[in-house]
């Protein structure tokens, strides 16, 4: 199959271009799938902020606990929203100016409590490395091997199933200690490996104080103007609550079980979901189609998958689904022995 070489990371960056099928990359630039649309996204945008304050009013209205739970379910899933906003400003997808992405990026990365402009750095590094084990490695580390492995501490053995279940509920909270520890490496002169381009070097220092005043600000505000509740009922449960389990949840499916050092069109996968989950998501669930076309605008990434659908190995029939027979693999291997530690 004829291939073409995917976009690189950084103008100046060193890693290497991956090949993809050279008649989908054809179809990409007939349909312009990276056409951006300003009303689109400033609708979108509104509805995302409206959906939030809905929320909000529903737990405030009612005030009991039945109320904010409800109210808490529906700020999980505007925070997952703001993921996917805040992962489309990454990409620069949203707008056709880069330093309107970058702002966007910015505030809604630490809205959901990930430090967007290194996780900028990360995540084009990832695209660039996905399942790369040799020389200069994806960085995501093949987080879905170690959390469907048991682990040896010392004396102490944690088989597989707890080990997934620990993973997924500490996964996002982790991930977001990762990315302020690379901020403050990268501010330091000590950059991880993934801030490896001066030019990602530059965007984490232009930008990278940016969610720390925000995180700063509002928690000052709040206390001193004695909203310290509200600031923990509106914005610190949820975004905690989200970090603690969906956002492993939703992220695990993406590459599991892809094969290393293989071509992209084998190491990235999608989910067949509901209407709504791609609604909340920004039709988050067609990863392949991102990964080759990694600068498209949303609404182009279902029309992507289905030129991709025939020529991809990597399909889930739904994220329910996906995570029994993650279970249920994991149940077997227990009980015939044949668990291996991550390594």
């Amino acid at each position: 199959m004829p291939t073409e070489l995917a976009p690189t990371v950084a103008d100046d960056s060193t890693l290497p271009r991956f090949a993809v099928p050279s008649e989908v990359r054809q179809w990409g630039a007939r349909v312009h799938v990276a056409q951006r649309s300003a009303t689109r996204v400033a609708l979108m945008l509104s509805e995302t902020v409206l959906l939030y304050a809905a929320f909000i009013a529903v737990g405030e209205t009612i005030d009991r606990w039945y109320a904010w739970v409800v109210a808490w379910i529906g700020l999980v899933m505007c925070m997952m929203r703001v993921d996917a906003v805040h992962h489309e400003a990454v990409h620069r997808s949203l707008f056709v100016r880069r330093w309107a992405n970058d702002v966007v990026a910015g505030l809604s990365g630490a809205i959901e409590g990930l430090h967007g402009p290194t996780y900028r750095c990360f995540h084009l590094t990832h695209h660039a490395l996905t399942r790369q084990d040799h020389d200069v490695s994806d960085p995501e580390a093949f987080y879905d091997e170690v959390l469907t492995r048991p682990l040896v501490v010392g004396p102490l053995r944690v088989r597989a199933r707890a080990v997934y279940v620990i993973g997924v509920v500490i996964g996002g909270v982790s991930f977001a200690v990762q990315l302020v520890t690379g901020t403050l490496m990268t501010f330091l002169g000590r950059p991880p490996s993934y801030v490896g381009a001066a030019s990602l070097g530059r965007h984490v220092r232009r930008w990278g104080v940016l969610p720390f005043a925000l995180w700063g600000s509002v928690s000052a505000v709040a206390i001193v103007t004695g909203h310290a509740g509200e600031l923990l009922k509106w914005w610190v449960v949820p975004m905690l609550l989200f970090l603690c389990g969906p956002y492993t949840f939703f992220a695990l499916p993406e590459h599991y079980a892809a094969p290393h050092n293989k071509p992209m069109m084998t190491s990235t996968g999608s989910v067949r979901t509901t209407g709504l989950y791609r609604w909340v998501t920004l039709d988050g669930n067609y990863h392949l189609a991102h990964h080759i076309f990694p600068n498209a605008s949303w609404w182009r990434l279902a029309d992507a998958d289905a030129q991709l659908r025939n020529a991809s190995t990597l399909r889930y029939p739904g994220y329910l689904a996906f995570h029994r027979g993650v279970w249920r693999d994991l149940g077997v291997s227990s009980a015939s022995g044949n668990e291996a530690p991550a390594r």
